[in-house]
C-alpha cells in the first residue's frame, strides 16, 4: 500500500543534491524548483512499484529502504538510498523494462516525466548536463541481456575441450 509522508523542502533539496540523479547540478533554483514538484511516497515491503510493461513515466529517488528490480525471478539489480530508477526511457516513453519491488519499507522521492522535463525547459543547460550524465550512467551499467547458448556455442565449447 502506498503511502505519502512529509519532509521539508530544505531537506528534499539536500537530498537530491546527494542522490546519483542529480549530484552534478549545481544550480540552486532549479534544484527547489525541481524538488517543488516531488512526492515523496512510502512502500511496504515485497510491494511492486512498478510493473514491467508500465508506461507511468515516474522516476523514483531512493531515499531509504532497498528496491530489488527483476523480470519475473530473475533479480537484476537491488537499489538502496541515494539510486534512482524509472529514467531509462526519460525522453522517449517507452514501457518498463522490468518490475521493481520493495525488499524492505522503503520511501522515495518521485516525479512526473513531464513535471521534469518542464523543468528542463526552462533550464537548458541544466538539460545538457543531465542527459549527458544518464548516458554516461547508462554506458556504464549497461549489461548485455542474457541469451541462452545455441547449437553453435555448445559445438564450439564441447570442440575447444578437446
Amino acid at each position: 500500500m502506498l503511502l505519502q509522508t512529509s519532509s521539508t523542502l530544505l531537506d528534499r533539496v539536500a537530498f537530491i543534491k546527494t542522490t546519483d540523479f542529480f549530484q552534478q547540478i549545481k544550480d540552486e533554483t532549479f534544484l527547489e524548483d525541481i524538488t517543488g514538484e516531488m512526492e515523496e511516497q512510502t512502500f511496504e515491503i515485497e510491494e511492486t512499484v512498478l510493473h514491467k510493461g508500465d508506461r507511468n513515466q515516474l522516476i523514483f529517488l531512493v531515499m531509504d529502504g532497498k528496491f530489488k528490480i527483476h523480470v519475473g525471478e530473475i533479480k537484476m539489480a537491488e537499489l538502496s538510498s541515494r539510486a534512482y530508477f524509472g529514467d531509462i526511457h526519460l525522453f522517449d516513453s517507452q514501457p518498463a523494462p522490468a518490475t521493481v519491488t520493495a525488499l524492505q519499507k522503503s520511501r522515495c522521492l518521485v516525479i512526473h516525466q513531464s513535471k521534469l522535463l518542464a523543468a528542463l525547459e526552462k533550464h537548458v543547460e541544466i538539460r545538457t548536463e543531465l542527459i549527458a550524465h544518464l548516458y554516461q550512467g547508462q554506458n556504464k551499467t549497461h549489461v548485455s541481456p542474457w541469451h541462452p547458448p545455441t547449437l553453435q556455442d555448445w559445438y564450439t565449447a564441447g570442440s575447444s575441450a578437446s
